[in-house]
């Protein structure tokens, strides 16, 4: 593997093929130096994909729990479900993460795989759920100028 930045941008749309080992390959461009270690995050997000954190990310949610009392049930009530189900991993030789399978039936991933880079986070999608979901009636121009962009 070549020298990666510590900090990839997760940009583009890629497909790739899950295998049966419940393994997906990591686009070249999103790997870094160290990625062969524990240092993913993913949890099986609401709306129907596996969002995945890279090491910087994992650090801010760290910043995040420790401000969480004890006593604020709403906010251990969401670390609970989102850490609580969570899972770590790294990237193999080829550049490959393995999925746990209770992750891949909750979000219904099958052989067709659409991983999508959100700049700091990427998401892992079923390729029939993705092109159902980007379909749906979206104004981003709306949207940009919600945003200020």
């Amino acid at each position: 593997m070549e020298e990666m930045d510590q900090d990839p941008l997760y940009l583009g749309e890629y497909r790739h093929n899950l295998d049966a080992k419940n393994r997906v390959t990591i686009p070249a461009k999103w790997r870094f130096r160290g990625d062969d270690s524990d240092v993913y995050m993913a949890w099986v997000h609401p709306e129907g994909y596996v969002s995945v954190c890279p090491p910087a990310r994992i650090s801010e949610f760290r910043k995040k729990m420790r401000s969480i009392p004890e006593s604020d049930t709403q906010g251990q009530r969401i670390m609970r479900r989102l850490f609580g189900r969570a899972s770590q991993f790294g990237c193999d030789r080829q550049g490959r993460i393995k999925l746990e399978s209770r992750m891949v039936s909750a979000v219904g991933l099958e052989k067709k795989l659409v991983l999508v880079g959100l700049g700091e986070t990427f998401n892992i999608w079923s390729a029939d759920r993705f092109v159902s979901q980007d379909e749906e009636e979206f104004d981003l121009l709306e949207a940009m100028k919600a945003f200020g962009i």
